[in-house]
């Protein structure tokens, strides 16, 4: 059994954040992105739990 989990990137709390004046959007360059917290404690944390109990599924 195969499991679907989405994920997304965040900026690394100890980056510094900038936006850009004009547009208003967050400057990328340099920005150091990490799994988010969340996606990661929860959902693919609880993937492998399951996974793990439906092994014998394949």
């Amino acid at each position: 059994m195969n499991f679907l989990v989405c994920i997304s990137r965040t900026p690394d709390t100890t980056s510094k954040i900038v936006f850009d004046e004009n547009s208003r959007k967050l400057k990328e360059d340099g920005l150091v992105f990490i799994l988010n917290p969340y996606d990661e404690w929860f959902a693919l944390v609880r993937a492998i739990e399951l996974k793990e109990k439906t092994w014998w599924l394949g």
